[in-house]
């Protein structure tokens, strides 16, 4: 989300630049530590309230794209369930925010066809 919304010719904002706009945003400090987390997928829980002004800051009109909406049980089962295969074949790395259903079933799919990690 961040690198789509800036012009081609320009470089995408940085964790401090985001954080500063954000801070300004929501009236409140947000630290760049808090933003890099995010982005780089080891924090996975985001509130309302930043994920809305993120959403802004990017231009993104939908805040369901950083947010679970309806059936979140659902959803959470979905995501265990991936995160669980991920583990299990030694996946070092899976950025999966905001994926339809169908396109998370289609990951859990691929992940099982993958072979259990040895070690």
């Amino acid at each position: 989300m961040v690198a789509y919304s800036h012009a081609w010719d320009e470089p995408a904002m940085t964790n401090e630049q985001i954080a500063a706009a954000l801070t300004e945003a929501l009236e409140r400090t947000v630290d760049p530590a808090e933003i890099a987390a995010l982005r780089s997928g080891s924090v996975l829980e985001i509130t309302r309230e930043v994920a809305g002004a993120l959403c802004t800051l990017c231009g993104v009109t939908d805040v369901a794209y950083l947010l679970p909406v309806d059936d979140e049980d659902v959803d959470i089962d979905l995501r265990l369930k991936m995160w669980t295969l991920a583990r299990d074949r030694g996946v070092q790395h899976l950025a999966a925010r905001a994926l339809t259903r169908d396109k998370l079933r289609e990951l859990i799919a691929d992940l099982r066809a993958l072979p259990l990690r040895t070690r």
